[in-house]
């Protein structure tokens, strides 16, 4: 084997690689170098490689995690430099694009679009609410069934949600934006049956029977 003092910097590179069980896609994941440029560097192709304050601190990063000399890899870096003709400076050159931060910025993108659509998802949950799922009703008056009445007139009243449909013995009842609802019936001596039926648009219908007995007073 040659003395390290005759090896180039893609070498160095390649047998420390070697020595530690590594290639330089996990090199990339370790140092977060781009793995362009450090298939570059392995192959001491340098022309398409960032200035040369930026691979100094690429090879302070490599030395540090393939535990060799950093100044090892930095006179062979300015050997490489020597023998082809690299840029070391200028006022076009850009930091190369750091792939930690992209990644971290990725992770906040998604996290940020899964809590908006966890929202969006919850919001069309409670408005179709509105629309499917089975109705509700509550009936004031008569309190109980087959509650006994005096009076020949009978006012029927309670509450369904806001938006579904109140049909009672047939007959459409509008309750109020709230959902309370009344409606007057004449009765007959003795049994009155109430048919009352809720639709929810979209859902589904429930059916509830009413029952009241009207037994007029008796006048002596």
């Amino acid at each position: 084997m040659t003395n390290n003092q005759f090896k180039t910097l893609g070498e160095i590179i390649i047998e420390a690689l070697k020595i530690r069980n590594l290639n330089t896609g996990k090199l990339s994941e370790l140092t977060d170098i781009p793995l362009n440029y450090l298939i570059a560097l392995s192959d001491d192709d340098l022309i398409e490689l960032p200035s040369a304050p930026y691979i100094r601190g690429y090879l302070v990063k490599i030395a540090d995690v393939l535990k060799i000399d950093t100044n090892l890899l930095l006179r062979a870096y300015k050997q490489e430099i020597s023998l082809q003709s690299l840029k070391t400076s200028g006022s076009s050159d850009k930091l190369p694009s750091n792939r930690y931060a992209l990644n971290i910025l990725t992770k906040k993108i998604v996290i940020v679009s899964g809590i908006i659509l966890v929202l969006i998802i919850f919001c069309l949950i409670w408005q179709a609410s509105g629309f499917l799922g089975v109705p509700k009703i509550e009936i004031t008056n008569p309190p109980v069934d087959g509650a006994i009445i005096n009076n020949q007139t009978i006012r029927l009243s309670g509450e369904v949600s806001a938006g579904d449909k109140l049909v009672i013995n047939g007959e459409e009842v509008l309750p109020e934006e709230n959902g309370r609802f009344e409606k007057d019936f004449s009765l007959q001596i003795g049994i009155n049956t109430f048919e009352l039926k809720v639709k929810r648009f979209l859902g589904k219908e429930i059916k509830i029977i009413r029952q009241v007995i009207y037994q007029p007073q008796i006048s002596n």
